[in-house]
């Protein structure tokens, strides 16, 4: 049995699911912690509270708890964390020597996690293993309406170099990583994600289209932040080109009130093209209520111009929802690009979806209504079952203990 110290040090892994800054990573977190405290670990994962009278320990499953800590400097935003890095390393550290806690390892996620387990793995004298989640190099190359700036690139090249272990989750960010900053490949391991099979799971397509009120409609659906490396515009913009008479909606879920002025930047967008009808934001949903959604689209669309891996598609799978989505993330191990073969599988359910390498609309179009004129809702039960075999928290943890035990005799 290992004690375990998980950093998320700007996002709760228990807040909502498509807000401004959660995501994938809060379902990594609770995934794999979960199934390491299902096996005897003792995982405890600390994040940042907004003030001292929310500071609390809350267990989360077995062996798991979550550890919010006060830092003094009250509510702020992401932007405005990284000077109070210090103190939230020193409220870390005053938790631990009032419980008397030693932990075996640091493992971070998010670039300001990193910087903080970065300090405590001096202290502590354990290894530190860091998952960045996204890249800021990554995402301004991808798209240009984003700005990391200069201080987050440069502070994820010194944790790369500098970190025990680098985790990632598809073999794409192993070698982006690889090549950013020109590191040894048994630096980056993959340790890949998992799928809530219990709660992501097929149900009647025609009771959920009724339950969402999406009945008599070919339903698209797209899930996750409103920001503009998501790329809704592309969806936008081919949703546009889709015959009337397919009476087709697309619903985006997530956004919150951070994300109005994108979201009005995207109704704009649907207005100028005459499409306001067709499109639905649906905002914040609660993860527990998305396989609703899942089960009333007919396809769902990833039009990201980066994700590092991109867990949408693995919930969406395990619904029996195929995909179309762009060659980013973990959509190149799940998809393939649309050929006479590949239409040929697509039309006997025995494909996930389709994989595009371009960005242009009227491509994006042609594939989405081959989709769900010849790939519609429910897939196969074997294809889901072939196409997620390795994703699985019970694998991933096993994994993930591999390594650790690797780390700990070296």
């Amino acid at each position: 049995m290992m004690r375990m110290a998980f950093l998320s040090v700007h996002s709760s892994p228990v807040g909502k699911a498509g807000s401004k800054d959660t995501g994938g990573m809060s379902t990594y977190l609770r995934g794999l912690s979960g199934a390491l405290g299902e096996i005897g670990h003792e995982i405890d994962i600390f994040t940042r509270t907004a003030g001292p009278d929310e500071a609390e320990v809350k267990t989360l499953s077995p062996g798991v708890r979550l550890v919010s800590v006060d830092d003094g400097a009250g509510p702020l935003s992401k932007n405005e964390l990284y000077p109070h890095l210090p103190a939230m390393v020193d409220a870390i550290e005053k938790f631990c020597s009032i419980e008397n806690n030693f932990y075996n390892l640091i493992f971070s996620h998010y670039w300001l996690s990193g910087c903080a387990g970065r300090e405590l793995s001096k202290s502590w004298q354990v290894p530190h293993l860091v998952m960045f989640h996204t890249l800021g190099r990554a995402k301004n190359e991808a798209c240009r309406e984003e700005s990391e700036p200069d201080l987050r690139l440069a502070e994820e090249e010194k944790l790369a170099r500098s970190s025990d272990q680098i985790i990632v989750a598809a073999r794409l960010e192993k070698e982006r990583l690889v090549n950013y900053y020109s590191l040894k490949k048994d630096n980056v391991k993959v340790i890949t994600c998992g799928v809530d099979r219990q709660l992501f799971r097929p149900l009647s397509r025609p009771a959920a289209k009724e339950e969402t009120a999406l009945k008599g409609n070919k339903v698209i659906l797209a899930i996750g932040r409103i920001e503009p490396v998501k790329g809704y515009e592309l969806l936008i913009s081919a949703a546009a080109l889709l015959p009337a008479e397919d009476k087709v909606k697309v619903v985006i879920v997530g956004g919150d009130e951070k994300s109005e002025i994108q979201v009005a930047h995207l109704k704009k967008l649907a207005a100028d093209l005459g499409i306001s009808d067709r499109i639905i934001f649906a905002g914040l949903v609660e993860h527990q209520n998305l396989p609703l959604y899942y089960n009333a689209a007919d396809l769902t669309v990833i039009p990201s111009f980066y994700e590092s891996f991109g867990l949408v598609a693995l919930e969406s799978l395990a619904c029996g929802t195929p995909l179309v989505a762009g060659s980013t993330g973990i959509f190149p191990e799940l998809l393939k690009p649309y050929t006479k073969e590949t239409a040929e599988l697509l039309t006997k359910k025995k494909s996930s979806g389709i994989l595009l390498e371009n960005r242009i609309p009227s491509g994006w179009a042609g594939a989405i209504r081959s989709c769900y004129n010849h790939c519609s809702a429910p897939l196969e039960a074997s294809t889901i079952e072939s196409t997620l075999a390795p994703y699985n928290w019970s694998d991933a943890a096993d994994s993930f203990i591999n390594l650790i035990q690797e780390l700990l005799e070296q």
